[in-house]
């Protein structure tokens, strides 16, 4: 007789399963490039070209958008879809389910308002970000990066930011006051914008030069290194690392100034502050670049957009286990670890926090900006607002704001049970009505807010853990209005 499987008993698993998802890989560049002299594709372009590839054996849909020929042409917010028109000669129009689709943001996609338009777009509906718009910006920015790594105790080299010639002294004197120094664009990739400076009169000449470009620009202590390691996390886990060797003639360490590139190794102590550095970005996929220097740990940059054009040291995990070498492996393979990684929904739930602080200004569609206290305590039903003078009239509610009349359909009533209340009745009950929210950047529709007639507390409005989770914000006690524009207080009634 053959054994009956555990399995097929599981007839909720069927049940269960998940639409296919859409890879939309966000873009400046054209994935079709021509091919340079070398008959190479430009290095920029390989890792949208990997997604492409990899996707097509994988049999998942893979949609490139183009932001410079790129619109979007329709959104159903409650639906949460987009409809975006990509001029690729194949007249083609594409509809995105924002909870089926992983969007892959390349790093030319956020330096202009068109590429930021429809990576917001791709939040709004929801779609899970790889990268979001915050994390892509922050790796964009070396000062940004630079006080994140501070705020996180990551090591990296001394760092002043320098934006007039009287302030260049200084700067020299917070990173050592030695020459040879670094001299940096603040944002840059592959390389660009940076320049070794080996005196003071070169040091002024050059930064007069650049900011007859408008260039903002940072002051590095320099290090005299043969090689940095660029590490590619996903999900906070190590999925590859590679070595790049500086070439004869140049001190930069990118493959596109012509470092060789060798698979590496890492070892525990480089591990933990790689892992550190990368939740410091909050970004999903991240490449991060480091060194070692005189036995220390150094890390260069989080890359919010990494490449994949080399080999690389492939790395495995056990059941609670760390990172395992597992031998080498292509930028190729890299990228389908990733991809098949990242269309697995578990691993969706993990990505990362933004912080809030426990005070942020929210906007009420017809109410205006209003004092909002994220209260993680808040377990009720409804959010809280605060409103005078509640008069229900048959299916609808209305009050007073601000010494101003609202009326608005009545939606439910919130029971509020709290910590000292006796027996099973709650100790307050308040119409609910539904308002749109804003905050952030994105607009939430249909929020469930209870009338709360109790004396004003500084702020008007007590937003429950529900809302907190679709913020996907981590709230931080110790600080207020991280978010968003300072409101003065509310005037408290006595």
């Amino acid at each position: 007789m053959k054994p009956i499987k555990f399995n097929d008993f599981l007839v909720e698993k069927k049940e269960l399963k998940q639409d296919p998802v859409t890879v939309a890989v966000i873009t400046k560049s054209n994935p079709n490039v021509k091919k340079q002299k070398s008959g190479k594709k430009a290095d920029k372009e390989i890792t949208v070209d990997f997604i492409i590839d990899v996707c097509s054996e994988l049999k998942i849909e893979c949609v490139v958008i183009e932001t410079k020929h790129a619109i979007i042409t329709g959104k159903d917010e409650e639906k949460n879809t987009l409809s975006v028109y990509n001029y690729d000669g194949k007249d083609s129009e594409h509809e995105f389910i924002g909870k089926d689709t992983i969007c892959i943001t390349r790093a030319g996609a956020v330096e202009d308002e068109s590429g930021l338009s429809i990576i917001s777009a791709f939040e709004n509906s929801s779609s899970f970000m790889v990268n979001g718009k915050n994390a892509m910006i922050t790796c964009n920015n070396k000062l940004t990066s630079a006080l994140l790594f501070e705020k996180f105790n990551v090591p990296t080299p001394r760092t002043a930011f320098i934006s007039n010639e009287k302030n260049i002294d200084e700067a020299l004197e917070l990173i050592g006051k030695k020459f040879p120094v670094i001299l940096k664009t603040l944002t840059g990739t592959q390389g660009i914008g940076v320049v070794k400076v080996d005196s003071y009169e070169g040091l002024m000449s050059t930064v007069q030069a650049l900011w007859k470009h408008d260039a903002e620009l940072l002051l590095q202590e320099y290090m005299d290194i043969d090689f940095d390691v660029r590490t590619f996390v996903v999900d906070n886990k190590i999925f590859a690392s590679t070595k790049r060797i500086q070439g004869s003639s140049d001190f930069r360490s990118n493959i596109h100034r012509g470092a060789k590139a060798v698979p590496y190794k890492l070892n525990d102590d480089e591990i933990e502050i790689i892992l550190r550095a990368a939740r410091a970005s909050k970004g999903y996929m991240v490449g991060v670049d480091h060194f070692i220097h005189k036995g220390k740990i150094y890390v260069l940059e989080v890359n919010g957009s990494p490449g994949t054009g080399a080999d690389y040291e492939g790395y495995a995990y056990q059941e609670d286990e760390g990172p395992t070498p597992g031998g080498q492996i292509s930028g190729k393979q890299l990228v389908k670890n990733v991809i098949k990684h990242t269309v697995d929904r578990n691993n969706w739930d993990r990505q990362s926090l933004v912080e809030t602080g426990w005070l942020e200004t929210v906007d009420i569609e017809d109410l205006g900006k209003i004092r909002a206290k994220l209260d993680t305590g808040n377990g009720a039903k409804a959010c809280a607002i605060h409103a005078e003078d509640i008069k229900e009239n048959g299916k609808n509610i209305s009050w007073t704001y601000n010494n101003k009349r609202y009326t608005k359909p009545k939606y439910s009533v919130s029971k509020i049970f709290r910590a000292n209340a006796e027996g099973d009745e709650p100790s307050e009950t308040r119409p609910t009505v539904l308002l749109n929210l804003t905050f952030n950047g994105f607009t939430y529709k249909d929020i469930e807010f209870g009338l709360d007639a109790r004396p004003r507390s500084g702020s008007d409005i007590l937003l429950n853990r529900e809302i907190i989770k679709m913020f996907n914000a981590s709230v931080n006690p110790n600080r207020r209005f991280v978010l968003s524009r300072r409101l003065p207080p509310v005037n408290k009634t006595k």
